[in-house]
């Protein structure tokens, strides 16, 4: 009603001054309440998600990579092979964590004379890095895996070395417990610097061949995932080639830790002690007959012969350890012969003192084949010997009689470096020199003859492999630091025994791109989590605290 009056006399324009009702302090406190019990919800949900969230990290992936190639995450066939391994893997960094891209750095420098195409920023290395981020997404796609950091520092770090021998600063072994032939064994892979990092010759390198070479190395590359997860596959790998050792024919206790050796990399072993061959298993994939101390009768060869045609399905290997001071063994002689190899008497003598190993010319120097070979075998083991040599002492002088006739072949794998050797006879002391009356040859010390047949359009292969010496597989040159000798007899062993001679394969991928590494590193990752999982809520929380007591003294 005096709205209305008032609406006459001044119009509807007219403002009137209405007074704003004061809220008690009861009600403002009220209300505060409930803006800081809001607050206090948010955060608390932000906390749990913070806290979620690194419990989901140390289980689940969630990096993102941004490099172009990415190159800083795993490929798609890694993770598949990573989160369905059901066996537990111990995967031991010999280096601590913190120490590990100075201790890289350093193998390079002093080990390689390599250097960081990156570059280096204040001594931390981009590739380095780049495989402690690579390694940790191992424990985060599988709870089978276990990592590792030792201090090589540490006393208790002998333990490691007794172990495995010439293990060094920065090496990766993985390790997974197995049981063959009722026997518990521990299968190990070792990676070591080169096994991990592309290296590129740098210009400036010159080389003779074992004496006043000097060669330099960028780190061109990173190859970490290819080789961690081969080495997991090999280490955890249930299919076991089996190995016949023909204990009468072959000089006793000469040959025990190489069979050790084969066991360690899932082969399984059987020793054979009766006195005549008369059936080998179609089981049986690999036959070694080492520095045989008596011949071999006609029938006995005929089974090995029939074992290695395997009804025409083939697929077996035979290897052989020549010893100079073995008796003749003419019937051996002859069917070696039928396969392309030959074993002449007399003991290989280097006369090249470059060559000489320790000074001893009965030591002899292999350097990988250059000869091309139809399935490229020969590239194969180049690779393995990796521009280096094989050394082996008392070798017998080991020949070519064909290169192909019929369906066989024969491949030498490893040769002596040069025209240097001569031929000394067994009769002679060891103050025997050559007065020049000998010829200098280049001598085999690896021969691989191959037998191969088509059935049902497949390619079937049996193969005899022929070593020079038993020194070989002498553990003073496969155990003691020296790998390319174990590098050369494991991995022929599994090409003849039809055994996965590269683990799964996966796309290989050269990892060149370290950018997003850089930038986000492990150290960086825990530098944002202490920041957004503990003081940005914890602030927010003590400010509203702060904000409702003033509130409610008002």
């Amino acid at each position: 009603m005096f709205k209305k009056i008032l609406d006459k006399i001044f119009g509807k324009n007219h403002k009137t001054e209405e007074k704003t009702p004061k809220f008690s302090n009861k009600a403002k406190l009220k209300q505060g309440g409930y803006a800081i019990a809001i607050t206090a919800i948010v955060v608390a949900v932000a906390v749990a998600f913070n806290i979620l969230f690194a419990v989901l990290a140390q289980r689940v992936n969630l990096d993102i990579d941004i490099s172009l190639t990415g190159d800083n995450t795993l490929s798609e066939e890694n993770i598949k092979f990573i989160k369905e391994l059901d066996e537990k893997v111990t995967i031991t960094v010999c280096i601590t964590r913190e120490d590990f891209s100075t201790g890289a750095e350093y193998v390079a420098q002093n080990y390689f004379s390599a250097t960081d195409a990156t570059g280096s920023n204040d001594g931390v290395y981009a590739y380095y890095d780049q495989t402690l981020n690579l390694l940790d997404l191992y424990d985060v796609y599988s709870d089978n895996i276990t990592i590792n950091f030792v201090d090589p520092y540490d006393p208790s770090f002998s333990e490691i070395t007794n172990k495995y021998k010439g293990v060094t600063l920065c090496d990766i072994i993985v390790e997974c417990e197995k049981e063959i032939g009722g026997e518990k064994y521990t299968k190990n892979e070792i990676l070591s610097f080169d096994d991990i990092y592309y290296l590129t010759e740098d210009e400036n390198s010159y080389a003779g061949m074992f004496g006043g070479d000097y060669k330099s190395y960028t780190v061109s590359g990173n190859k970490m995932e290819s080789a961690l997860t081969s080495a997991i596959f090999k280490a955890t790998s249930n299919e076991t080639q089996k190995v016949l050792v023909l204990e009468n024919h072959t000089k006793k206790g000469n040959i025990t830790e190489y069979i050790d050796f084969l066991k360690q990399n899932n082969f399984d072993v059987e020793v054979f002690s009766d006195y005549n061959i008369t059936e080998i298993s179609e089981e049986v994939d690999l036959v070694i007959i080492s520095e045989p101390t008596e011949d071999f009768a006609s029938e006995e060869l005929d089974v090995i012969d029939e074992w290695l045609k395997n009804g025409e399905k083939r697929g077996k290997g035979l290897m052989f350890f020549a010893d100079p001071t073995s008796p003749e063994t003419p019937n051996l002689a002859s069917y070696l012969e039928e396969w392309g190899i030959a074993i002449e008497p007399g003991l290989l003598y280097e006369t090249s003192e470059n060559y000489q190993v320790f000074g001893d010319p009965t030591v002899n120097y292999f350097v990988p084949s250059t000869i091309e070979s139809e399935d490229d075998i020969t590239k194969e083991y180049a690779e393995i010997m990796n521009g280096g040599y094989a050394i082996a002492g008392g070798n017998a002088p080991l020949l070519q009689v064909f290169e192909e006739e019929g369906i066989r072949i024969t491949t030498p794998l490893a040769v002596t470096p040069e025209d240097t050797v001569v031929i000394k006879p067994i009769s002679e002391d060891s103050e025997w020199k050559p007065d020049g009356s000998i010829d200098t040859n280049q001598y085999i010390g690896v021969l691989m003859a191959s037998e191969s047949t088509y059935v049902d359009n497949v390619l079937c292969t049996s193969y005899v492999c022929a070593f020079s010496s038993r020194d070989f597989i002498d553990p003073y040159w496969f155990s003691t630091g020296y790998d390319v000798n174990s590098e050369l007899i494991l991995n022929s062993a599994k090409h003849i025994s039809g055994a996965d001679t590269e683990g799964v394969t996966f796309t290989m991928k050269k990892m060149s791109d370290t950018t997003f590494t850089n930038v986000v590193t492990y150290d960086s990752t825990i530098v944002i989590m202490v920041i957004f999982q503990w003081l940005l809520p914890f602030s927010l929380i003590i400010t509203g605290v702060v904000v409702f007591i003033r509130r409610a003294r008002r």
